[in-house]
């Protein structure tokens, strides 16, 4: 079957296998999971420096920044969910209420 497939698979097959080999074996190795960890790390810490950086930036000019927008809106959804357990209340009360007024 080999002999069958055209020319230019065989160079292709031999090329990726020439390639491929060496890359799954590195891909494989503890010195790329070391790698891996350690980029990982240091593209955080540079995310939260930028991020430290363009919030002080922003607190400057008295503009919000996007951690000031996240607090907001995780208030506002517990605002609205407390909003909805009191209209749940209210609609659907427990006991009847005594009246207020005279006997």
């Amino acid at each position: 079957m080999p002999s069958n497939r055209p020319l230019w698979l065989r160079a292709v097959l031999k090329l990726e296998r020439a390639i491929g080999e060496p890359v799954e074996s590195a891909v494989r190795s503890d010195v790329y999971f070391d790698l891996i960890s350690v980029t990982t790390r240091v593209r955080r810490k540079a995310g939260g420096v930028a991020e430290g950086a363009s919030r002080r930036c922003l607190h400057l000019v008295n503009l919000p920044a996007g951690s000031d927008i996240r607090k907001l809106r995780q208030q506002l959804a517990r605002m609205e969910r407390r909003l909805d357990q009191l209209s749940d209340e209210v609609s659907e009360p427990d006991e009847p209420r005594p009246r207020s007024g005279v006997r």
